[in-house]
């Protein structure tokens, strides 16, 4: 009877350990089994041995004990003592491996969390992605706005610079047109004075001609007188007229002399 209680006890205190140890890790919970089983295989192993020799132990009220072994609480106590230990230290080695794991799950926590933050910025990166789309789109369309403004700046450049052009050049024709001007002023100038000084050159050499002719006839008028004056004389004294010499008739008196002074024909010259 004792054996089979006993054996019913420990079938109970095994189901209320397995329905504890299913919240245990795996290790120790097999560890946990491994005691139940063998408490349990002890359990059947007292309750099936039958002693040789009965024992009869005295107590206190005079009872005896007779049949039963007292030693088998010994080897419990010693084997569980045993086990005890091997669980304190599958406990410790659990307790180390439970920070290791602690460690480890605070480091993968950090980078599930940076992975997490990451996958934010790119998340909130890739949702901008499209105002960016469309602001390159915008800035494309600016660009090619800008471009034809600068193609028709370099167009309104160009025409400028030809208006510029145009604009030296009939400033420079202008400056000729002056320049000519005045030369062909200062030419006429120059032209009228040299005319004027011809004039001049001509009425001197004129005047010099006359002079030369006037003195020339004053001297024929002189020869004829004396002339005269010896035909007289000697008319006066042979009575007889002498004839006149050839070179005498080829010349001409100071009164038949005319100077002409007709200044059309310098001026043809001048105007040539």
């Amino acid at each position: 009877m004792v054996g089979t209680g006993q054996r019913t006890i420990s079938k109970k205190n095994a189901a209320d350990s397995l329905s504890r140890t299913t919240m245990l890790p795996t290790n120790l919970r097999e560890k946990l089994f491994q005691v139940q089983e063998e408490l349990a295989s002890s359990l059947r192993t007292l309750g099936l041995a039958e002693p040789n020799v009965p024992l009869v132990i005295p107590s206190r009220h005079g009872r005896h004990f007779e049949g039963l072994r007292l030693d088998a609480g010994a080897d419990l106590l010693n084997h569980y003592q045993f086990q005890w230990c091997r669980m304190r230290e599958a406990s410790d080695i659990n307790y180390q491996l439970a920070e290791q794991a602690d460690k480890a799950i605070t480091s993968i926590e950090s980078y599930i969390s940076w992975q997490h933050q990451l996958v934010s910025t790119l998340t909130s990166n890739l949702s901008s992605v499209s105002s960016m789309v469309v602001q390159l789109q915008k800035i494309t369309d600016s660009i090619g706005v800008t471009e034809a403004t600068l193609t028709k700046t370099e167009e309104q450049l160009a025409l400028l610079e030809d208006l510029v052009k145009d604009s030296q050049f009939d400033s420079e024709l202008k400056d000729c047109e002056k320049k000519f001007i005045m030369l062909q002023d200062q030419k006429f100038a120059e032209l009228e004075k040299l005319k004027s000084n011809l004039v001049a050159q001509h009425l001197q050499k004129v005047r010099e001609y006359e002079s030369k002719q006037i003195f020339k006839a004053k001297e024929r008028q002189a020869i004829f007188e004396q002339a005269f004056e010896t035909e007289i004389r000697q008319y006066k004294e042979s009575g007889i007229i002498p004839r006149l010499s050839q070179v005498n008739r080829q010349t001409a008196s100071l009164e038949e002399i005319v100077v002409e002074d007709d200044p059309s024909s310098l001026n043809e010259f001048l105007d040539e």
